[in-house]
């Protein structure tokens, strides 16, 4: 038996270990050979990419770590420059610059940084919106910066390091080269190439001006140096061989490759909602239950610029926002009804046949929370547009058009159309894969286009589609933060 003192002791050991790992976490990490390959990474021509899927390799944390060693002037594998440096983490929007600061106060050591930086910190808002700035007693400062100004922002200034984390503009890029080149700096990108052209990073890659660790979905490459096991997700769950397959099983086919092994382009394969089943995903018995969180009624439109047969379309849908035992957000789907007409009908039309809709399901126009539609199209029968919906519904309604509540937004405000499609369409993959997403019988159009829609502009029921996927923008554009913890929808009032 071990003596009691030696427990003790052991105990003090690990307390002591804990407590030097809370403090400087990155002299305790263990990192993966992707992660190692990158760091040790020097680039012949000063800049460093790191490609892999999302969220599984640890892109942004060696990143981060690379800041990090810079800014400190303690990087283990290479010489670097003598602080004080002044490094920039550049990011596509506030939101993801807070997420990034957010990690990077999880991994930098508290004591090299400034009293102030240290109490500044904030986990809702990082170190604030206005030029967020990280100083280190060594007179190091890294500043999070965000692209959506365009490259005249980042114009005039001279800077030791730069980390672009995830897809940028070429101009950002070139404008980050010239800030670099006084003080013969480096840049390194950690990115999975999704949401925004990469071909002009590709060919820069191809052409060795760019020089990459490539970091593809396997269990080595999730296994840390010196370890037996590869990585576990947060509730403990191993990123062993099984785990893989399961994410390339509910990863629609035309995406996997690059959000699971970081590859640089998708092509479009045949049927795109693959994981859509007629049957398991088409019931008229399934109830949300209240009891479970708050339900939402939303409704989508989309105009068709041309004569299709179902080109001018609404669907209807129950939202229930969740949490699972573990705390976990998700949502569940329900598509309750369909409008489906030519995309030639008239305004007046459409707006009688979604009224009768919302009658047919016991509601008012008043009862909906969400409701989003297409931009404007103009064909040669007729012009669409919220409007122009939005005043039939008053004529309908017979109210006047200030009347007409909730009001009829733009899917497509405030979001960039070409990331906003696939995130949209990846949304509804992931809700139809997990057992989130049950249509009514009754829609018979939004059935048939899930089930043979092939991710094309011109098929005769991408409208549909469309439609289903406006009517769930506002949880679209939180998508991450969802569940993959089941909820068992079928065979009665469950979900």
């Amino acid at each position: 038996m071990i003596a009691a003192g030696a427990l003790a002791r052991l105990a003090a050991l690990g307390a002591s270990l804990n407590a030097a790992a809370a403090e400087d976490p990155i002299r305790h990490m263990r990192w993966t050979p992707p992660q190692d390959s990158w760091l040790r990474l020097c680039p012949k021509h000063r800049v460093k990419l790191l490609r892999g899927g999302n969220q599984a390799i640890g892109k942004t944390t060696a990143g981060l770590a690379e800041v990090d060693w810079r800014a400190t002037g303690r990087h283990p594998y290479r010489k670097t420059r003598v602080p004080p440096v002044e490094i920039w983490v550049v990011c596509t929007s506030w939101a993801q610059s807070v997420a990034i600061q957010r990690k990077f106060w999880a991994i930098v050591s508290r004591s090299s940084l400034t009293p102030f930086s240290r109490d500044q910190f904030s986990h809702r808002r990082g170190w604030g919106k206005d030029n967020p700035v990280v100083e280190y007693l060594n007179g190091s400062i890294v500043r999070f910066r965000t692209t959506g100004q365009g490259p005249e922002a980042f114009a005039g200034a001279s800077i030791d390091y730069a980390l672009v984390d995830e897809p940028t503009e070429e101009e950002i890029f070139r404008e980050l080269l010239k800030r670099v080149l006084r003080t013969g700096g480096e840049i390194g990108i950690v990115l999975t190439p999704v949401n925004r052209d990469c071909a002009w990073l590709h060919k820069l890659v191809d052409d060795g001006v760019v020089e990459e660790v490539h970091a593809k979905l396997t269990v080595a490459n999730l296994t840390p140096i010196g370890d037996r096991r590869p990585l576990q997700l947060l509730d403990g769950t191993p990123m062993d061989q099984a785990w893989i397959d399961e994410q390339w099983k509910v990863t629609p086919a035309l995406w996997a490759p690059v959000v699971l092994d970081g590859e640089w382009e998708t092509r479009p394969e045949g049927v795109f909602f693959k994981c859509f089943d007629a049957v398991k995903h088409v019931s008229g018995r399934v109830k949300l239950d209240a009891k479970r969180g708050r339900i939402f009624r939303v409704l989508g439109i989309d105009y068709a610029a041309a004569d299709r047969q179902y080109g001018h379309v609404a669907v209807l849908a129950d939202v229930l926002q969740w949490r699972d035992e573990k705390g976990r957000a998700g949502e569940t789907v329900l598509v309750r009804d369909e409008v489906a007409v030519s995309g030639v009908a008239s305004d007046e039309l459409f707006a009688r046949e979604l009224v009768t809709m919302l009658e047919r399901q016991g509601l008012r126009w008043r009862d909906l929370d969400h409701v989003f539609g297409d931009n404007p199209v103009t064909s040669s029968w007729v012009e669409k547009s919220n409007l122009n919906t939005t005043r039939a519904l008053a004529r309908e309604l017979n109210i006047p058009i200030s009347a007409v509540q909730p009001r009829l937004f733009n899917a497509k405000e405030g979001t960039r159309s070409a990331g906003s499609k696939d995130t949209g369409n990846r949304y509804i993959y992931d809700r139809i894969a997990s057992g989130h997403l049950v249509v009514h019988p009754r829609c018979s159009v939004l059935i048939k286009g899930l089930a043979t829609w092939d991710y094309s502009n011109d098929h005769p029921l991408k409208d549909v589609v469309d439609a289903l996927r406006y009517s769930l923008r506002n949880f679209v554009f939180s998508y991450g933060r969802s569940s993959n913890a089941k909820v068992h929808l079928y065979g009665g009032a469950a979900a």
